[in-house]
């Protein structure tokens, strides 16, 4: 009998090549005010989010060294490109669907970039402490839960000491559709977003899972990208040691986050640009 882990995501990898043969661009990037992305429009807005990805980093006291980068969950290479025309002199982006991969490898020309297929939940084509920055936008979200933390571990297995790991999560949905959405059966969601299941988490878990796996969290951003319908959030880790700090509280001020006192976690000023997408991009609710 397969894993749990195997089972899911094969279910994963099924949605995700379906989603990469009918309209790559769009299933990675939406957009419900617009038809079919021009490619070049679409690889514009990947390094404009880079660069406010790498603004925020700069603000933190976290900026990386643009040595390697991984994008987790690459889709067609839209942040990849965005990586390695901000700096970084090898830009790595890994992604489950092959049809997603081919779309990346045609619309994505620059040699310092690389596109792998990995099937598996463990990374295991990156070496560990082998990235200087992870970042993963709008693609934790679209996996189960137990899928998206074993990821995040091996985000910080990969990193460097010191690299930096910067994911993207949705907490919760919000309003009224908000809560039509948690009345709705998985299913009949499902159908709504053509197959592109979403997922909200936690933040104190979150941070958790990052300081078992060894990590420190910086900071949890306002974020704009999981769409209207959801409250979501920014984590900029830090793969390294550091001392206890001030974590957040209820509606983002000071507090003390007694399940787990030693990470630095603070909520972002909703003014940061990081995380949202400028060109109106986002997942579907």
């Amino acid at each position: 009998m397969p894993s749990v882990s195997t089972s899911l995501i094969a279910g994963v990898i099924r949605r995700w090549t379906r989603l990469g043969v009918a309209d790559p661009l769009w299933a990675a990037l939406t957009d419900t005010g617009r038809g079919r992305w021009d490619p070049v429009e679409f690889l514009r807005t990947g390094r404009r989010e880079v660069d406010a990805v790498l603004e925020l980093l700069a603000r933190r006291g976290v900026a990386p060294k643009l040595g390697t980068a991984l994008d987790f969950g690459c889709g067609p290479g839209r942040l990849t490109a965005g990586l390695a025309a901000a700096g970084f002199g090898r830009a790595i982006g890994v992604d489950v669907s092959p049809s997603m991969l081919a779309k990346a490898r045609e619309l994505v020309d620059d040699d310092r970039c690389e596109f792998v297929h990995d099937a598996g939940t463990e990374l295991a084509s990156i070496p560990d402490a082998s990235i200087d920055l992870v970042y993963s936008a709008r693609v934790l979200q679209h996996l189960p839960p137990a899928l998206a933390r074993g990821y995040i571990r091996h985000f910080l297995r990969v990193a460097a000491p010191g690299g930096v790991v910067v994911f993207q999560l949705p907490r919760e949905p919000v309003g009224a559709t908000g809560a039509l959405m948690r009345a709705l059966p998985a299913a009949a969601l499902d159908r709504m977003r053509a197959g592109m299941q979403m997922h909200g988490a936690d933040p104190a878990a979150i941070t958790r899972a990052v300081a078992a796996a060894g990590g420190v969290t910086v900071s949890i951003e306002e974020d704009a990208s999981a769409g209207p319908r959801w409250r979501s959030h920014l984590y900029v880790v830090r793969a390294d040691e550091a001392a206890p700090a001030v974590v957040a509280g209820p509606g983002g001020a000071p507090g003390v986050n007694r399940a787990d006192p030693g990470t630095r976690c603070i909520i972002g000023a909703s003014g940061d640009p990081a995380g949202a997408t400028p060109d109106g991009g986002q997942s579907p609710g």
